[in-house]
Parts: C-alpha cells; sequence; structure tokens
C-alpha cells in the first residue's frame, strides 16, 4: 500500500497546500490521509487515485471550515506559508499549471469559500472531470458546474508573471542591492508604478498592516525599515512559490521571506513573510 500511496503523494501535497496555504497542515492532511489509506481494502477500491484526493479533499475542506473564524481574525495581511524549493513532484504534479503555486494565485483563492476553493483547484488546475469532481466533494455535477461558476465570478482573474529565469533572479538582485542604498531613486527605477508590497507579521512582529501601494510609496516604505533590519543580514536566494525570492536572516534567525512578481526589468509584486510561525519549517541554509 505504500508503493501506491508514495505515488500520489506529490498530488495530494501540492492539493492540500493550495487547500490550506500551509506547509505543516498540508503535511498533516498528507499524513491523516494515509492513516486512513492503511484501513482500507485496497482491492476493493476502484480508483486508488480518485480515493486518495477525495479523501484529502475532504480533510482539507473541513480543515478550512474550522479555521474560518482564525483566518478572519488573522491580524492585518495574510499570505500563505512560503514554499521554498518545492518538494519533488510526481508525473501528474508536473502537468499541473505552473501559477498556481504563486502568492499571487494562493491570496485570490483566499476570496472562494472551502467548497468554491476545492471545485475551482480539481477543475481549473488539476483538470478533473465533473463527474470525478462530483463524486470527491458529495455534490452532484450540476451543483459543482454552478459552484465553479460562482467561484470564477469571485475569483479576480489578471495576467501572471511569467516563469522565473535567470534574468528575473537578476532582476532581483539588483532591486535587493538597491534596497541597500537607501536611496529612493534606485528603487523607484526598479519598480512597476503600480507596484504592491503585502507584508504578513500575523500580530508577531511588526508588518504593514495593508498593502502598500504605488512605486512612490512602496519605495519610501522600503527605504522607511532598512534602518530597522539587523547589521548582520545574509541574503539567500531561492524560489519562493515558484517565483524568484530572498530569505533573510542574522545568525540562525530567519525572519523574512520576500517574494517577487517581476516584469520585464522590473518588480510589479513584492510578498514579505514576517511571521515567525509561518517561516519555522524553512531552513536558513542551503540544503
Amino acid at each position: 500500500m505504500i508503493e501506491t500511496f508514495n505515488e500520489h503523494r506529490g498530488q495530494l501535497f501540492g492539493i492540500a497546500y493550495r487547500m490550506l496555504g500551509s506547509v505543516g497542515d498540508a503535511d498533516d492532511m498528507v499524513q491523516e490521509t494515509w492513516l486512513r489509506w492503511q484501513k482500507q481494502d485496497a482491492a476493493a477500491i476502484r480508483s486508488a487515485k480518485s480515493w486518495l484526493i477525495a479523501t484529502i479533499t475532504r480533510l482539507c475542506i473541513d480543515q478550512l471550515r474550522s479555521a474560518r473564524r482564525t483566518r478572519e481574525e488573522y491580524y492585518g495581511i495574510w499570505l500563505p506559508e512560503p514554499l521554498v524549493q518545492a518538494p519533488v513532484a510526481s508525473p501528474d504534479e508536473a502537468t499541473m499549471r505552473a501559477d498556481s503555486l504563486t502568492m499571487a494565485f494562493m491570496l485570490m483563492l483566499e476570496t472562494l469559500s472551502p467548497m468554491e476553493r476545492a471545485v475551482f483547484l480539481l477543475r481549473e488546475v488539476f483538470d478533473y472531470d465533473y463527474p470525478d469532481i462530483a463524486q470527491t466533494v458529495g455534490k452532484s455535477e450540476a451543483n459543482c458546474r454552478q459552484i465553479l461558476r460562482r467561484a470564477k465570478e469571485q475569483f479576480n482573474v489578471t495576467p501572471s508573471a511569467p516563469p522565473p529565469d535567470e534574468r528575473a533572479r537578476r532582476v532581483v538582485e539588483r532591486f535587493m542591492q538597491a534596497s541597500e542604498t537607501g536611496e529612493v531613486g534606485d528603487l523607484l527605477a526598479l519598480l512597476t508604478d503600480d507596484a504592491t508590497i503585502y507584508s504578513d507579521g500575523g500580530g508577531r512582529v511588526s508588518a504593514a498592516a495593508k498593502p502598500v501601494r504605488g512605486a512612490q510609496q512602496a519605495s519610501k516604505f522600503l527605504v522607511g525599515i532598512r534602518p530597522r533590519l539587523p547589521a548582520n543580514t545574509t541574503l539567500r536566494y531561492v524560489q519562493i512559490n515558484g517565483r524568484p525570492g530572498v530569505l533573510m536572516s542574522s545568525g540562525e534567525n530567519l525572519y523574512n521571506a520576500v517574494c517577487f512578481d517581476v516584469e520585464g526589468e522590473r518588480v510589479r509584486n513584492i510578498y514579505i513573510v514576517r511571521n515567525p510561525e509561518k517561516l519555522k519549517h524553512v531552513s536558513v541554509s542551503a540544503e
């Protein structure tokens, strides 16, 4: 049974992370699915993949519903836990839309109810047929179509940034160098006019309570927080949620995971995860 489960582990984690926005919670859902799978008679199950995906999807729907109050009371901006160098993907995982793990996509998912999120992901990201979706979420096909239509109406779909490449990383490196100068003009040259900063401290550490919008305000914000950064800060350039990012640490203390949406030679969006609870799973050193 373990071989069958491991064959689909990557996709199970992918569903759970997109549903919950938490690496730890996604791992918990995968583990719970494994515990339930062990109790099944594999020979009596027509499709192991369908059973596993249905189980973890339902678990995530229940988890989201129980966590709704916590989400609603979350202080300031909520960002997903950073996914640094995602786990090795299964063949199924490799076929998913490349932009479905980005911070921008995950933030848009937050506008959907748990059921809408499940139906949307299964159909739009995992390319499930309606009969399979209906069986997974326990709804009729007609109801699933209505749920998806309603979700799309709420989903603020915007053009996604292109997949990261070496050029995008160089833009991020230049941006980090410019932020060290403390000169607003240096930063303005590397920001799009509609650049936005999202900063998540979760009420545990200081962070902007609302998005900082516009290149002028964004550059002033970055210049303003620069003197408060630890003097011995080190940077590690990585990919975060499929986009170029930087881990900022002082000694063994990781205090910022920063992700960038890059357009051409400029930065459009910056996502700063500061909440220590959301950084506990991230290693400071390169693996």
